[in-house]
């Protein structure tokens, strides 16, 4: 089940909330339990007949938000046990014709008279299409849902047609991929401009195309490869400090090989210079921390990887034209640190975290 938002809306209330990405949220904080469920049975119901499972109606609370990027919306939703029906006398009615991928974050969706496998749990991707029956289930659930226009998704689906109600396992690389985009630009969406909205469809629709088919087509390599390599990244930034990040182990854990993870970072100058500059970005930050002048360089290098010291001097003055020493001493004299390619790489790393 999803749905997108209706503009710039609140509700209760229905302000607006800003420019840029427009976004519509609901929240039943504050009306009593059979109010809310009134409330969000009149929204979902453009899209489904609802029901409350285990009489949930005393305690009923959702939390809805939804963002618009052009001709897709990114919406989650946070909610008690249901069901979602979906019948062709509805979709007669309404016409709708968009396919939704919800990515499962807490609890479980599927087919209520399904098995375990198909049943979406954390990680897990559920495929719903719109113009066809659906009679599903939720637990408690937390989810992220993405809903494209069938015109701009089927063209890139190996039969598009048969999707509705797969369950796409969360350990599948590509499946990964997507999660981790969609959770990437739902937390980015406000502060996104019209312009970021659009730029960040295709790439998305591609990502969104490659999971359901399993496969990466041509004609979406170059949006896949650029979401994975930044998913890489945001890996190596979370792990920059452990001895077992290596091109291997890296590979490994993304489903790809070390051929292909070094043709990705050829843009950023290879996979291991990428990997040191940033655990030198990391000690420069503590070395100029002045709750961390009692510690020794040598136990900041290690923290963050480097076990030789002379090896981490050479490469530390490589990157900012002088000493750990000197860059330690300079902060401790309260001046400013000398412009040049570190500083650079520094104001770059702030723009590339910007997402």
């Amino acid at each position: 089940m999803a749905a997108g938002g209706n503009g710039q809306d609140v509700v209760p209330g229905r302000a607006p909330v800003g420019r840029g990405v427009p976004r519509s949220v609901l929240d039943t904080a504050g009306l009593a339990p059979r109010d809310a469920v009134a409330l969000w049975r009149e929204n979902m119901g453009f899209f489904y007949d609802v029901r409350l499972r285990n009489g949930g109606d005393d305690r009923f609370h959702v939390h809805a938000e939804a963002f618009h990027f052009g001709e897709i919306a990114l919406s989650s939703y946070r909610c008690v046990a249901q069901t979602f029906d979906r019948s062709r006398a509805r979709i007669g009615r309404d016409g709708l014709d968009q396919i939704t991928v919800q990515v499962c974050l807490r609890g479980s969706h599927g087919r209520r008279d399904g098995g375990p496998d198909e049943k979406a749990c954390p990680g897990d991707l559920i495929v719903s299409d719109l113009a066809q029956a659906q009679s599903t289930g939720t637990s408690g659930i937390d989810s992220l849902n993405l809903t494209m226009p069938r015109r701009l998704l089927a063209p890139l689906l190996k039969a598009p047609d048969e999707h509705n109600l797969r369950v796409i396992p969360g350990n599948a690389p590509l499946t990964a991929l997507l999660r981790g985009h969609l959770l990437g630009l739902y937390a980015a969406a406000p502060a996104m401009s019209g312009q970021d909205a659009e730029a960040v469809t295709r790439p998305t629709l591609d990502l969104a195309a490659a999971a359901i088919n399993s496969a990466v087509a041509e004609e979406n390599a170059a949006s896949v490869q650029l979401a994975l390599a930044g998913e890489i990244r945001r890996h190596i930034d979370r792990h920059v400090g452990s001895r077992d990040l290596t091109a291997a182990t890296i590979a490994a854990l993304f489903g790809i090989s070390t051929r292909k993870l070094y043709y990705l970072f050829e843009p950023y100058g290879g996979l291991s210079r990428y990997i040191q500059e940033e655990r030198l970005r990391r000690c420069r930050a503590e070395l100029v921390d002045p709750a961390r002048r009692h510690e020794a360089i040598g136990e900041i290098a290690d923290r963050h990887g480097f076990g030789h010291r002379k090896s981490f001097v050479r490469a530390f003055r490589r990157c900012f034209d002088m000493t750990p020493r000197e860059m330690r001493a300079l902060a401790a004299q309260g001046r400013g640190l000398p412009a040049g390619h570190g500083a650079d790489r520094t104001l770059w790393r702030w723009i590339r975290d910007l997402r």
